[in-house]
């Protein structure tokens, strides 16, 4: 997604290249966009929104929704946002989320419009600047920094400064500049609970987290991380925080012991082990990571277990993840997403399966003995006969195989989370050669 446009030559480019493929937009539609790209890149907007307007969806649902209509949409949208129109503005982002609500960036609309909702009175105000930042953010993270700076010097008492002044210190974090963000996020670590994000959750446990991972990673100060991460634990475990869109509900207290695991001397496993049978609400892992809080503990006893050679142990622990939480799907959270059982089931086949294939052929036989889900079942089976391959054992290879062709010869399961569909059959017989 185009946040800012910065790179202008570049999307030129690639707008003209796509034109001229088949199965693309009007060639007339990307000229005007280009066009609109090029004024807009020296500052001539009314020009820019002239072009952009000119640009109506056309060629079916497919073509305008992939490529000119979209964009130039969201570019208008910029427009206004720049000249600080606030009906338009909202118009914008209406009709972008109406016309594409089905597709997954009509949720940068979404959101948009939750924070416009959320912090009235935006126009020429500070909403107006937090929202210049954003769409800065990730192309052109020297403006969002100026947006933001701006938005903290004159109007530093505002509702929205306190999300304002953590997004810089998080932005100061991706950057790596570790002293900067740290002077941003302290006194932002120090508010009461009712200064929130858009998302209604607080901020001050946020910005805590991001101090401990920056002492972690970038100062190698573990001793001060683990302060900070412990005063998340004390302060904040009863707290329930939402993900961007209400779902999933998760424990800062929760994540600051995710993080602590990664420095404890024993690996974590203490934590993990605590983790594992906590009541905890399942949401987000990290702040990177989206899943099931005991699933993930689970997957990472497992991996201490394998270090130990502790296989037996570790093949249990995969085996109750995809007993326990089969269908539960983990990912980051604006990317591709796929279910834990299918990540138990590769962990056995490839993780174990290369130290102790004995242990590993077991767990994927329980798995496929003990999960309702007909999908896992035909993964579990698939890689049972992959496993058995590797290990010259062709002909319990084929027994296995003999039974997927009977019971599901066309079953398709998304072991990736990507979309891209296999059918295990059908795999399984190629690795077989038939």
């Amino acid at each position: 997604m185009i946040q800012n446009v910065v790179r202008i030559p570049l999307i030129a480019c690639a707008v003209a290249l796509l034109a001229g493929c088949g199965g693309g937009p009007e060639p007339a539609a990307e000229a005007r966009l280009a066009r609109a790209l090029e004024a807009q890149q020296q500052g001539r907007l009314d020009e820019a929104a002239r072009h952009l307007a000119a640009i109506k969806p056309s060629g079916g649902w497919l073509r305008s929704a992939t490529w000119s209509a979209p964009l130039a949409l969201r570019l208008r949208m910029q427009i206004s946002l720049k000249r600080g129109a606030q009906e338009e503005t909202v118009r914008l982002l209406n009709e972008y989320n109406q016309r594409y609500g089905h597709l997954a960036p009509a949720a940068y609309a979404r959101a948009r419009l939750h924070l416009i909702q959320r912090f009235k009175g935006w126009q020429g105000t500070p909403v107006l600047l937090y929202l210049r930042g954003l769409e800065a953010e990730k192309e052109t993270p020297s403006l969002a920094l100026r947006e933001w700076r701006t938005l903290l010097r004159d109007y530093a008492h505002s509702e929205i400064a306190p999300v304002a002044q953590l997004r810089l210190g998080l932005l100061q974090q991706r950057l790596g500049n570790a002293a900067w963000a740290l002077a941003e996020l302290q006194p932002v670590s120090q508010l009461p609970l009712t200064a929130v994000d858009p998302a209604g959750n607080p901020v001050a446990p946020q910005a805590l987290l991001a101090i401990g991972q920056i002492r972690r990673n970038l100062m190698n100060d573990k001793g001060a991380a683990k302060s900070a991460f412990q005063e998340v634990v004390a302060k904040y475990s009863t707290v329930l925080m939402h993900g961007p869109g209400g779902e999933p509900s998760y424990s800062p207290g929760v994540l600051a012991e995710m993080e602590m695991a990664q420095i404890a001397p024993d690996g974590g496993a203490r934590i993990y082990a605590g983790l594992a049978d906590a009541m905890a609400p399942t949401g987000y892992v990290t702040t990177e990571l989206i899943g099931d809080i005991r699933a993930q503990a689970r997957l990472h006893l497992a991996e201490i277990n394998v270090k130990r050679r502790n296989f037996k142990r570790a093949r249990e622990r995969l085996v109750a993840i995809a007993r326990l939480t089969p269908d539960v799907e983990t990912g980051p959270p604006a990317g591709p997403s796929r279910w834990y059982g299918y990540v138990a089931v590769d962990w056995l086949e490839g993780r174990l399966g290369s130290r102790s294939p004995r242990e590993a052929l077991k767990g994927l036989t329980e798995v496929a003995d003990q999960v309702q889900k007909h999908e896992l079942w035909a993964y579990a089976q698939l890689k049972r006969v992959r496993l058995l391959a590797r290990l010259g054992r062709q002909q319990e290879a084929r027994d296995v195989l003999e039974e997927m062709e009977i019971r599901f010869p066309n079953l398709t399961c998304d072991p990736v989370g990507d979309g891209l569909l296999l059918v295990p059959a059908r795999e399984a017989r190629r690795i077989l050669g038939g």
